[in-house]
């Protein structure tokens, strides 16, 4: 039997160049979440990834391209999550189900939550390149437009005072606990955030109901 083709471009190849796509970017995922962005380095990802900096730059020219796509598929696994709770039936008005889609998100991968802050400092200090900087953006603000009470105006509306504030307590909340400080009171992150969506509806009025 005649072993595969070492064609660049045949099925084989193929396969070959999606499984060590896939092995790298787990590799990074676990490196990004120990160094962080600055701190990583390819040498560091080449290593946990059981391969050498060489097979790397033909499918990532830069450390910097493989946090865009793992950021971009966080993100885009947040919207759908959080979209699917805005949309969808419950208990709460979409906006406070949005809210807490995002929380549970987040709670059940801590380590997208430093991942994600790369995103939510704007992109300015440490940016990916300004195409991939402006998609991230995007997707960030696509998520974001879906915690506030009020229609989005129109497609290109930024996020506004209502959701910013959401957005920055869920931040603080998940860092807190992320921190262990959350430990000196008896609340839970999810209890924090539910208080604050019941003050904000009762403050509000008949308006928001």
């Amino acid at each position: 039997m005649n072993p595969p083709s070492s064609s660049s471009t045949g099925p084989w190849a193929s396969s070959v160049r999606d499984m060590k796509r896939v092995a790298i970017l787990a590799a990074a995922s676990e490196v990004f979440g120990e160094e962080g962005l600055q701190g990583a380095t390819m040498r560091q990802i080449a290593q946990r990834a059981g391969c050498t900096t060489g097979a790397i730059y033909p499918l990532f020219a830069s450390k910097e391209l493989i946090y865009a796509e793992l950021l971009a598929t966080s993100l885009a696994d947040l919207h759908a999550h959080v979209s699917a709770a805005a949309s969808g039936a419950g208990a709460g008005l979409p906006h406070e189900r949005a809210a807490k889609a995002f929380l549970d998100h987040y709670l059940a991968r801590p380590y997208e939550v430093n991942l994600g802050l790369y995103a939510f400092n704007g992109l300015k200090k440490l940016g990916v390149g300004k195409e991939h900087d402006r998609a991230l953006n995007k997707a960030l603000i696509d998520t974001l437009v879906l915690l506030s009470p009020h229609e989005r105006r129109s497609r290109t509306s930024p996020p506004d005072a209502e959701a910013m504030a959401t957005f920055a307590q869920l931040i603080g909340t998940l860092v807190l606990h992320q921190a262990g400080r959350l430990q000196v009171s008896k609340f839970s992150p999810k209890q924090l955030i539910e208080h604050s969506l019941t003050t904000r509806r009762r403050a509000a009025g008949p308006q928001e109901t």
